[in-house]
């Protein structure tokens, strides 16, 4: 499941990084605003406005830089998603390290601006960090035993 779920978000972040790249000159706040309205929101709502202006004045080289680190996040849950999917040792101890790393500043970003959503995400990597070490811990020790 973690792989699929790796593998997913992947590919999204792969295909999100590769149309900002061929879009750096489009108005995303234009596109935003489109969106709102589809969906019958107003735009003109305070929050909403601000995220609308802020995605007027994107610069294109903002939306270069957007555009790599999605792409390079994507090549690592790629990684990841496949060699879970093969069950690849190095794939479980690398989905601990890169999930762990991300842990602290999820710490920090709900203690700065406390949401549901965020306790959610940060409940869900500490399971998978949990869930991912309890697998290695057998996996290693069922190895040290048949290598006796």
């Amino acid at each position: 499941m973690i792989a699929v779920e790796r593998a997913g978000r992947g590919l999204v972040l792969l295909a999100a990084g590769v149309y900002l790249l061929f879009h750096l000159n489009s108005d995303f706040g234009r596109l935003a605003e489109r969106a709102m309205r589809a969906v019958e929101l107003d735009p003109r709502r305070p929050f909403l406005h601000r995220v609308v202006a802020y995605l007027h004045h994107l610069h294109a080289s903002e939306l270069r830089i957007a555009a790599i680190v999605a792409i390079g996040y994507a090549a690592l849950e790629l990684v990841e998603g496949i060699g879970l999917w093969l069950d690849q040792l190095w794939a479980e101890f690398l989905t601990v390290i890169a999930t762990s790393l991300l842990v602290p500043y999820e710490l920090y970003e709900l203690v700065r601006r406390p949401s549901v959503w965020k306790a959610g995400g940060i409940a869900v990597n500490v399971a998978v960090v949990g869930y991912l070490v309890w697998l290695l811990r057998r996996r290693l020790q069922g190895a040290g035993e048949t290598a006796t």
